[in-house]
């Protein structure tokens, strides 16, 4: 049985992410939790690409390698939802991270288009996204359809300039963060399996907050571990939209269709392809972002 790491996290993770995604894997981990065999196709999509001033997709030569002419952009996406290190069947934050640095470093690439769209992640895949943020040194541009939990996170947080790419499914919002578990003993102890968890006098506070999560005590999980989390999400959100309206549900969770998203400032833009383009022209030749935001 091949269970990739995107399963793991969803046994005993803690999550940036829209909730009810989580439960589209409830089959999949009652299968897991009763031992009956998973295949997983590799379902992997391109992570990067290169094209040109005119919009053309840069081929690989026979060595796997591609000539990249000055004034190119970088492409690289970040689909549906991410774990902190890539497998078989899912990229990581670790790749998606080494794609925007390789992008950042090649001298004959002006800046990158970050196409997004997905639900969220594991909390431990947003710290590589926030060290590539303080190391950029090329625009970014995000053109999405949803970017909700990590995925909007890791957009505030990258990219100088956010686009929608529609106004009918596109998404944002979701600033929020939750802790799921799966409470498998009783289904164990059906087989026969007897727990046990002894603690000496000098651990009496270890894993205390979880062992309070499973009697349904939740109070101190709340604190110790989603709280923190949550108030430097809310933190990077006011940091990277600094025109944000903190209307009703902005930073507790809410999700928003794409035109209230851009009447509250939490995008900048409904638009294109080509848009996302031009913004990496206009700030590749180093045109002040403030003055682009009031007059694009």
């Amino acid at each position: 049985m091949k269970v990739n790491r995107l399963l793991s996290d969803v046994l005993r993770g803690e999550w940036l992410i829209e909730p009810h995604h989580l439960l589209g894997y409830a089959p999949i981990i009652q299968k897991i939790i009763s031992g009956e065999a998973i295949n997983f196709e590799n379902t992997t999509k391109t992570l990067s690409q290169v094209i040109d001033k005119n919009g053309q997709i840069l081929s690989k030569d026979e060595d796997g390698n591609i000539e990249v002419p000055k004034n190119s952009y970088a492409v690289i996406s970040m689909m549906g939802a991410v774990v902190k290190y890539g497998d078989f069947c899912t990229y990581g934050a670790d790749e998606i991270v080494r794609a925007l640095a390789q992008a950042d470093a090649n001298p004959n690439i002006m800046g990158t288009i970050f196409q997004i769209d997905g639900p969220g992640g594991a909390v431990s895949a947003i710290g590589p996204f926030l060290q590539f943020a303080k190391t950029k040194t090329k625009p970014v541009v995000a053109i999405m359809d949803a970017a909700m939990s990590l995925h909007y996170w890791t957009a505030v947080s990258v990219a100088d300039y956010l686009i929608a790419d529609n106004d009918v499914s596109a998404r944002f919002g979701s600033v929020g963060v939750v802790s799921s578990f799966v409470d498998s003993r009783k289904v164990m102890e059906e087989r026969g399996y007897v727990f046990h968890e002894i603690y000496p006098d000098e651990s009496a506070n270890k894993s205390e907050d979880f062992r309070l999560a499973l009697e349904g005590k939740y109070d101190m999980i709340k604190k110790n571990h989603l709280r923190p989390i949550a108030l430097k999400f809310q933190g990077a959100v006011r940091a990277g939209r600094p025109n944000l309206k903190e209307e009703k549900g902005v930073l507790t969770g809410a999700t928003f269709d794409a035109d209230t998203s851009l009447a509250y400032g939490m995008i900048d833009k409904i638009g294109s392809f080509a848009d996302a383009m031009n913004m990496v022209d206009r700030l590749s030749t180093g045109s002040n972002l403030k003055s682009i935001l009031n007059n694009y």
